[in-house]
């Protein structure tokens, strides 16, 4: 069983402001090509297709695109679940007579199992989209799910009730993997903390195909991989290779993988020099159109100098000068990662430098018994 392993397009994806559809059209219009010279048995996305709960109209169509080409033109079955950003019922919207068609979407708190054969026999693929564990203790009336290791649990031990389990079986999940290592551009799992689960839900799967974290990576000798995202969606992530694992499941469940880079025509990059250098052109190996965070290493500032920049890098998206980041320790690797504090310690910082002056103790025991009740309920909406 061969099957391509994709996640986190956040198809309407805004990028400084700027919208990156274009850019996202172009990459998937060579995700198709691939697809269709490998002819897999099937294409897994792990969730987070699209950036927001309602997406812009151009990103439904060109999810439409995609997904009409690879189903009906390729004829190559797909299975999709819902991340976080995903608004579950609008990407499931049809599910009953497309699923007919190949494209197999689970957005339900409940996953779902879609059985594919090859010549040794069936694969089970169960389908376990984003969750708040609220809602697995409320829907699967399961008082013991309270935290998203639990709820994982609970969720994945149904999947087999009322079906004959395969001996070769994948898991598609949209979680934080403990061990796994985040990127800034990430929308946090829970209000304050990681909500990280175990690898331990999944120990009776050869592979693990899973979205939410945007660096491509793998654990356990690859049957615990995250594919990344589509594209490069912060300047963190600017020295990370993007693309999709072509996987391959084997008659006795022996697992191969190999990587499939999907560079974009518009790199995401740090660029740095002195200004005088940079107003010099971009080097022969630089494309001046890509997306750029530049950093100044003159000691003082220059006048107009995004303005000045853009003439020759249009798409510098922010300058920053070195000597304002060593003046207060944000070089990478220095800044403190705010998805590693709770939300109180978060709320804290900002009042505190809103206001110029720290919570009173009262102050801090209201905005914890919201956070606490908040969160409880399932967390902001």
């Amino acid at each position: 069983m061969r099957f391509i392993h994709s996640s986190d397009w956040h198809l309407g994806r805004l990028f400084f402001g700027e919208s990156l559809t274009g850019e996202q059209a172009v990459l998937l219009q060579e995700f198709v090509v691939m697809a269709r010279d490998l002819r897999p048995d099937a294409i897994l996305i792990s969730g987070d297709v699209y950036d927001r709960n309602v997406p812009p109209a151009e990103a439904v169509g060109l999810l439409d695109e995609v997904l009409s080409r690879l189903v009906l033109d390729c004829r190559i079955p797909v299975l999709m679940i819902a991340g976080n950003h995903d608004s579950g019922a609008r990407l499931a919207f049809g599910q009953r007579i497309l699923g007919h068609k190949g494209l197999h979407v689970c957005s339900a708190v409940r996953p779902e199992k879609v059985v594919l054969t090859d010549p040794w026999g069936p694969v089970d693929f169960v389908m376990v989209p984003y969750a708040e564990t609220a809602s697995v203790r409320l829907e699967m009336e399961q008082s013991g799910a309270i935290n998203p290791e639990l709820a994982m649990q609970y969720r994945l031990a149904g999947v087999d009730h009322d079906t004959v389990r395969s001996a070769r079986r994948v898991a598609m999940a949209h979680a934080f993997l403990a061990g796994g290592q985040a990127s800034e551009s990430e929308r946090p799992l829970s209000v304050g903390g990681t909500g990280a689960v175990s690898s331990a839900p999944f120990e009776d799967f050869q592979y693990v195909a899973l979205g939410h974290l945007h660096r491509p990576q793998k654990m356990e000798a690859g049957r615990l991989c995250y594919s990344g995202s589509l594209m490069k969606y912060s300047f963190d992530e600017a020295k990370q290779d993007k693309g999709a694992y072509l996987v391959e499941i084997g008659q006795d469940g022996e697992l191969s993988q190999e990587f499939l880079p999907l560079p974009s025509r518009r790199d995401v990059r740090v660029m740095e020099g002195l200004f005088a250098d940079l107003m010099n052109g971009p080097q022969q190996d630089q494309n001046p159109e890509d997306f750029l965070s530049i950093v100044l290493l003159d000691e003082t500032p220059v006048i107009q100098a995004i303005h000045r920049l853009r003439s020759l890098y249009p798409k510098t998206m922010e300058i920053n000068y070195r000597y304002q980041q060593e003046a207060i320790q944000c070089l990478p690797g220095q800044r403190p990662d705010h998805r590693l504090l709770s939300g109180l310690d978060l709320f804290e910082s900002f009042a505190e430098w809103t206001a110029q002056k720290p919570l009173t103790s009262q102050q801090r025991e209201t905005m914890a018994r919201f956070l606490m009740e908040t969160d409880s309920e399932g967390g902001i909406g």
